[in-house]
């Protein structure tokens, strides 16, 4: 197996785990969701050569703009995963953020990862669900209980009933926006969330004053061999 320095900052272990596995020159990197292109900047250089798939044109402009400023070739496939790995390229290290608890067939996709990847796959996901962080506000509000999952150890056992043999990091959460404590942009995106109307704005202040959303704390980094030729 490859070796992470394990006195690094956690905050870029991500980004280290994928490092080490690239080679010191002209390696590429595939970002499937890869939204402006974060993870796979990260890794430039030792990467001169980036991958984006995402759905959103507008996050793959964003992406080629990003690769251009690094100076980093770039190419950009629009499609949802594994539906466009056919008309994506083998690369050295496929990279896959935030991207897993959005998925409905989880072994196709982690499938589909692993044999466009020549060196490895680096995936990062909450410990836990992000959307568990409203239960206790679906509760207050609707007295519904949500699931407690999935979790990261959910996602180890698939890999391990996968046949993958891969390796576990844990890291602190990054900072969240600011905005996502504003007032003024917290309360009208929860009374979205919980499908409530506008009368209740004043409810939702309330609760939120004394009960922030409960966010994951610490992310999973997942790191198994590819497949790709």
């Amino acid at each position: 197996m490859f070796e992470v320095d394990d006195t690094l900052d956690r905050s870029v272990l991500s980004a280290e785990v994928a490092r080490t596995v690239l080679p010191p020159t002209g390696g590429s990197v595939l970002d499937v969701g890869c939204g402006g292109g974060r993870a796979a900047m990260s890794l430039v250089p030792p990467a001169e050569r980036v991958i984006g798939v995402d759905q959103n044109p507008a996050m793959l402009a964003a992406f080629t703009t990003a690769a251009a400023d690094a100076g980093a070739r770039s190419i950009t496939i629009e499609g949802t995963w594994p539906d466009a790995v056919f008309d994506t390229p083998v690369a050295d290290v496929v990279t896959c953020h935030h991207v897993a608890y959005n998925v409905a067939e989880i072994e196709p996709f982690i499938g589909a990862l692993t044999g466009r990847a020549r060196l490895a796959v680096v995936l990062v996901i909450p410990t836990v669900h992000p959307m568990t962080a409203w239960n206790n506000a679906w509760r207050r509000f609707w007295n519904i209980e949500r699931p407690a999952g999935p979790t990261s150890d959910d996602f180890a056992a698939v890999l391990a009933e996968m046949g993958l043999d891969a390796e576990r990091w844990e890291m602190p959460r990054p900072p969240l926006s600011r905005h996502t404590s504003d007032p003024a942009t917290q309360v009208p995106s929860t009374l979205r969330r919980l499908c409530l109307g506008e009368d209740r704005a004043d409810d939702v202040a309330d609760f939120l004053a004394l009960h922030e959303p409960d966010w994951p704390m610490v992310h999973s980094v997942f790191r198994w061999p590819g497949e790709a030729d």
